[in-house]
């Protein structure tokens, strides 16, 4: 990838990339009315809350498991079309929260959550894969930090708004938030000039063997391309670790705090700051490290402070020393997880970024499901604190490899950028 400087400004002053940035605002925003209405729900209503939270969290994270059989749709269909009709489609379907009245009806609340959470299964490569023909090369960092920093601004203000409207209202109306805030992002992406690329050619193709069939073939290509990757694979195997790190940390918390500091679950609030706050400089820096950093440096490096983050989070023995860890791993997470994004789509073609993009949804759905497995069963075998350093070892471990596995796809992308630079060849 090219090094050229870019701000978050120059990015902006794209009109159709500040559409889709603003339609992502919106909709995440909505989407923390409608986690905070879900969990006051369930707080009001569940006899056994604990179970519902992990139950309502297991609906929310296993459609991204099998996010891979989207991209088939990505690839074949207009992205823009397939992100419209996904908003409108959510806009509908979140209603279905306010026929929830007592604890025999919570299973509408967890049928509502898998299909939203599987409608934004498709949305979320579809708008990944249109990144890459929305900005040039040298903005996809940049471009990507802003994605990412969606889901700090909405975390802060989605959540402190829902907190607020609830209090004055019902939950009922915070999920009416929520489908409003779908409705508006669709508007959003309708002004959104979005190519297609060399993808849309995939919807010509003449239907000689049936639909599902034609399906499948696409499908079955799209795995042997990832599968024969190897570059693409090391990619989408880094990710996976540092998701990993993020969830464990922030899945562990409470008994962390419970345990070993003895500290009470108000405390965690300012823990999430702290790392809204790491997460907030990430998103911001990363600009800058495009300017004169290598993509390989910036993961290498990152995930190995990150690393270092989650062992100071697992073995601080003093509060403002977790604070400063919390911090270190929402800064690491999001220029690690920003920077493998724009490797990925660069170094992908077109015609298999929706694809690729499904599966990238997918292997992130895996860092999150393995860490709520650790919260939810090795937490209580082997105790926070062996989990903490467990996974601080292995994103560790993980950047470290980073140095020497990257140096291929890091090439490949050099390669590919010197070509575009060279005159062609008379």
């Amino acid at each position: 990838m090219s090094n050229g400087k870019t701000g978050m400004l120059t990015v902006l002053r794209n009109r159709d990339f500040l559409a889709l940035w603003l339609s992502q605002l919106v909709s995440k925003v909505g989407d923390n009315f409608a986690v905070v209405a879900a969990l006051v729900l369930i707080n009001e209503l569940a006899e056994k809350t604990g179970l519902a939270v992990v139950v309502i969290a297991a609906a929310m994270t296993l459609p991204q498991l099998f996010a891979l059989v989207s991209g088939v749709f990505v690839d074949r269909f207009s992205r823009k079309s397939v992100m419209i009709t996904t908003d409108l489609l959510r806009a509908g379907v979140i209603l279905l929260a306010l026929l929830v009245r007592d604890s025999g009806q919570l299973y509408i609340l967890y049928l509502t959550a898998f299909a939203v959470m599987g409608l934004g299964a498709m949305f979320v490569p579809a708008r990944n894969a249109s990144v890459p023909n929305m900005v040039p090369e040298e903005h996809l960092l940049t471009a990507n930090a802003l994605i990412q920093a969606t889901e700090l601004v909405s975390l802060i203000a989605g959540a402190s708004l829902a907190t607020l409207v609830i209090s004055l209202t019902s939950t009922s109306v915070a999920f009416v938030v929520d489908s409003a805030t779908f409705a508006l992002s669709a508007l959003f992406l309708v002004a959104a000039k979005i190519p297609q690329g060399s993808a849309a050619g995939l919807t010509a193709q003449p239907d000689a063997g049936g639909e599902f069939r034609q399906y499948w073939a696409s499908f079955v290509d799209g795995v042997r391309y990832i599968a024969s990757n190897r570059h693409l694979l090391q990619l989408m195997a880094i990710t996976t670790i540092a998701t990993l790190g993020l969830s464990a940390t922030v899945l562990l918390a409470a008994a962390y705090f419970k345990q070993l500091l003895g500290i009470s679950a108000e405390y965690l609030g300012l823990l999430q700051t702290a790392e809204g706050l790491g997460m907030a400089a990430g998103a911001v820096l990363i600009s800058a490290y495009a300017s004169w950093a290598r993509s390989r440096q910036i993961v290498s490096v990152t995930m190995i402070v990150l690393g270092v983050g989650i062992l100071v989070f697992a073995l601080a023995p003093v509060y403002w020393l977790v604070l400063v860890g919390a911090m270190v791993v929402g800064l690491c997470v999001v220029s690690a997880r920003t920077t493998l994004a724009a490797m990925t789509q660069a170094l992908v073609p077109d015609s298999q970024r929706g694809r690729v993009e499904s599966a990238m949804v997918t292997v992130i759905g895996l860092g999150t499901m393995g860490a709520l497995i650790m919260a939810g069963i090795l937490g209580d075998v082997v105790g926070p604190t062996s989990i903490f350093v467990a996974t601080g070892l292995v994103v560790l471990g993980a950047g470290i490899a980073s140095i020497f596995s990257l140096r291929g796809p890091e090439r490949e992308l050099l390669n590919g950028y010197r070509s575009e630079l060279s005159p062609p060849l008379e």
